[in-house]
C-alpha cells in the first residue's frame, strides 16, 4: 500500500538520506522549506534536532544553524518585493562546513586567474539585452542608467561598477528614504543574477574558484571577475525563481564565506572587463576569468 505523505515526493527522498560532510547546511534549509507547510514550526526544529542527533556524525550540528534553517522556512515570504532583506539573519561563515565542502569539491570550473579574454561589452551583451536599461558607474557615487546599444556598448571597459540587474528604466524614482534616485530597488526590474564575492584573505584564488564551482552546481555559474583585488565575484543564474529560493542559494554561499552584502539586487558589483581606480591613481582590469557561453 502507498504511503501518503502531507508534503511532495522530493522531499520524501530529501528526508531519506542524512546530509554528507559539507551539506549539513544545505540539507538542513532545504528540508526546513520542505516541512513547512507540512507541521508547525516547533515540530520541525525538533525533528531536525533529532535528525542531527541520530545520523550527523562528521559533527555537532549548533541550535542556531538549526535555527537558522527554521528562520528560512518560515518567517522568508514564498514572494516578495525584490530586494526586500530576509526577515531572519544571514549565516555566519561555518568554516568546517567551508573546508568539508573544500575537500570533496574536485576540480574547480576556472583557476580564478586566467583571463578569458571576455570584454565589458561582451560581458554585458551576455548577461542583458540590447534595450535594458543597465546602470554602470565610474564613480561609486555617480550612476549612469543606459542601455548597452544607446551607450554602454563603446563604454563599459572603463567603468569600475555595475548594478546586477536590469532596471526598470532611466529615470529617477523614490528609494526607501523618500529620495529620487535612479539605483535603488524601486527601480530593479526583477532579480536576474545573485553575486557572490569572496574576500576572505584566508581564501586563495583557487579555493575561491572551488567554492563557486560547488555553488554553480545548484545555480547555473554565468560568469566570474577578477575584482582586481583580492576577491572574485561569481555570477549565478536566478531567474524564475521567487525571493525565497534565491533567499536559500545565497544563505549557503554566505555560510561557505560570500559576503552577504551583496545581497541587495541594486548594490554595485565590478565591471567585467572594467577598470579599477586604485587609490594611488593606478589602474587594473577587472577581468573576466570564467565565462560560459549560450548553449
Amino acid at each position: 500500500m502507498a504511503r501518503l505523505w502531507p508534503f511532495s515526493e522530493s522531499v520524501v527522498r530529501l528526508l531519506e538520506k542524512p546530509p554528507l560532510a559539507g551539506e549539513t547546511h544545505r540539507w538542513l534549509a532545504r528540508a526546513a522549506c520542505g516541512l513547512c507547510r507540512a507541521m508547525p514550526r516547533e515540530n520541525c526544529a525538533a525533528f531536525l534536532r533529532e535528525v542531527c542527533r541520530r545520523w550527523v556524525t562528521h559533527r555537532q550540528v549548533p541550535e542556531r544553524e538549526i535555527a537558522a534553517a527554521v528562520a528560512l522556512a518560515y518567517d522568508a515570504p514564498p514572494e516578495g518585493p525584490v530586494g526586500r532583506r530576509p526577515s531572519f539573519q544571514w549565516p555566519v561563515c561555518d568554516k568546517g562546513e567551508r573546508a568539508a565542502a573544500l575537500a570533496k569539491c574536485g576540480a574547480p570550473l576556472f583557476d580564478g586567474v586566467t583571463d578569458t579574454g571576455v570584454t565589458a561589452a561582451e560581458a554585458l551583451g551576455g548577461l542583458f539585452g540590447m534595450e535594458e536599461t543597465i546602470c554602470g558607474g565610474y564613480r561609486c557615487e555617480t550612476a549612469v542608467a543606459a542601455t548597452l546599444e544607446g551607450y554602454w556598448g563603446p563604454r563599459a571597459g572603463g567603468a569600475q561598477f555595475v548594478c546586477p540587474n536590469p532596471l526598470k528604466g532611466s529615470a529617477a524614482v523614490p528609494n526607501k528614504e523618500g529620495k529620487l534616485s535612479v539605483r535603488c530597488q524601486a527601480n530593479i526590474a526583477a532579480r536576474r543574477w545573485v553575486v557572490a564575492e569572496f574576500d576572505d584573505p584566508a581564501l586563495g584564488r583557487e579555493e575561491q574558484a572551488k567554492i563557486g564551482s560547488a555553488l554553480g552546481r545548484v545555480l547555473p555559474l554565468k560568469m566570474a571577475v577578477d575584482s582586481g583585488g583580492k576577491s572574485l565575484h561569481c555570477w549565478y543564474a536566478c531567474g524564475g525563481l521567487n525571493e525565497r529560493g534565491a533567499a536559500l542559494f545565497f544563505a549557503w554561499a554566505v555560510s561557505l564565506g560570500a559576503d552577504p552584502s551583496r545581497w541587495d539586487p541594486c548594490g554595485w558589483v565590478r565591471m567585467p572587463g572594467g577598470l579599477r581606480r586604485r587609490a594611488d591613481g593606478s589602474t587594473v582590469r577587472q577581468k573576466v576569468v570564467y565565462w560560459k557561453g549560450e548553449g
